[in-house]
């Protein structure tokens, strides 16, 4: 799936470089100069991207021709992701990473604090999901 979203890149007043997504009613990035914010555009909509295809919905559909709306300067970022392109790992394996059971794994995709689809029939698990509950160690 390649997904194209235009952002308006602009200086803040706190003088970091602001990446609004225009199509998107959404809050966006930033960085320290254009070139930083274009690649945290770039990570912002890849996660965005990755949220839609875990969740198995659609992003809204793509829309060209914004202007500015705060003076700066627009600029079209896209992003080719399929699920298979996210770093995961088994729900077998994120149990035994974590040191909990299959059960609590459950437990824990099921309130939504794992990110998880089918693939066949094995259960998937993000990688980042799994990382997160380690460095939070809330599992």
């Amino acid at each position: 799936m390649v997904y194209i979203c235009e952002f308006e890149f602009y200086r803040s007043t706190s003088g970091n470089v602001v990446a609004d997504p225009l199509s998107l009613d959404m809050e966006g990035t930033f960085g320290d100069d254009l070139a930083d914010a274009v690649e945290s555009a770039f990570d912002w909509l890849s996660g965005v991207v990755d949220d839609a295809l875990i969740e198995g919905r659609g992003m809204p559909p793509e829309t060209f021709g914004h202007e500015p709306r705060h003076g700066g300067r627009v600029i079209a970022i896209g992003v080719s992701r399929e699920l298979g392109d996210i770093p995961a790992m088994t729900a077998a394996d994120a149990a035994r990473t974590l040191g909990i059971s299959r059960a609590r794994v459950s437990q824990l995709i099921s309130s939504g604090k794992l990110d998880s689809w089918r693939d066949g029939t094995k259960r998937m698990v993000s990688r980042a999901s799994v990382e997160a509950r380690l460095e939070y160690q809330d599992v």
